[in-house]
């Protein structure tokens, strides 16, 4: 316990100094390239977060219990960071390095009654980093499992799973393309841009209906090529041809992406499925 106490104390009068020397090696270290980005400050801060706890965590009668909450919030703020999962935990194998190097340096386990007695240290001080590990990636995968549920749910809402109401709103939006289109075309005699608004039905019907929804879009682009062949003989209907094309293409891109979307949701209801059997 006297070792333990040693190496304890040793961190806690040292732990700006052995901050620092951390600071600058995982900087340095080609693992831990990411803090290259961030603030010298905020490293230094880190570390000094860490070895100012280190006799906290070390001495606890549950070091479990204490484990989590410190390196459960470490994880918290690396994530937020965007710092790889594997760099934080790497970060850490640094932190541990460099309190053994300072022991080392300073001589702190001399003799062979205190060298034997430095084994306890060297245990407590890897089972505490083992719980570390665990808790910082248990920590990054509920992260990353949140965020991913947000995103579903949010593509979940915009993609309106109520089949009904998609046919009767998408309905409205074409007989309302369709008569647009007469009233310009017959009545005004006119080939107005008003054809952007046609973008609303053939967005909504790509991600609805993915490739099906391709339908709509091929659907819109005849009906304005044939009322213009009906109604506007005397206007070139080249325009008219291109904005039927760019219909299909469009809506044929946005039909893939969704389809992409529809596969990441799957996969994460069955993961989820999986987890909860």
């Amino acid at each position: 316990m006297l070792a333990s106490l040693k190496l304890i104390d040793l961190v806690e009068e040292n732990s700006e100094i052995i901050a620092r020397q951390w600071a600058k090696d995982v900087v340095k270290n080609e693992r831990t390239t990411f803090y290259r980005s961030l603030p010298e400050e905020k490293i230094l801060l880190q570390g000094l977060k860490f070895y100012s706890n280190f006799r906290r965590i070390f001495t606890t009668k549950k070091p479990f219990d204490a484990s989590r909450e410190f390196f459960s919030t470490y994880a918290e703020e690396r994530y937020r960071e965007g710092m790889p999962l594997q760099e934080a935990i790497y970060g850490l194998i640094l932190m541990r390095r460099h309190i053994w190097l300072y022991a080392e340096f300073q001589a702190v386990f001399i003799s062979a009654v205190e060298q034997k007695q430095a084994v306890d240290s060297l245990t407590r001080t890897i089972l505490m980093f083992d719980y570390a590990v665990y808790f910082i990636t248990k920590r990054y995968q509920e992260l990353i499992r949140g965020e991913l549920r947000r995103q579903v749910e949010t593509l979940s809402v915009i993609s309106a799973r109520n089949h009904g109401a998609r046919t009767v709103f998408m309905t409205v939006l074409l007989v309302g393309a369709a008569c647009l289109t007469y009233y310009s075309h017959a009545v005004k005699g006119v080939d107005v841009i008003f054809t952007h608004l046609f973008y609303i039905p053939i967005v909504f019907g790509a991600i609805w209906w993915q490739k099906k929804g391709v339908g709509i879009a091929a659907f819109l682009g005849g009906f304005l090529v044939l009322s213009h062949v009906a109604f506007l003989k005397g206007i070139p209907i080249l325009d008219d041809l291109l904005r039927a094309v760019m219909f299909i293409a469009i809506a044929t891109v946005v039909a893939i992406l969704s389809e992409g979307i529809a596969r990441v949701e799957r996969l994460y209801n069955a993961v989820v499925d999986s987890e909860k059997a």
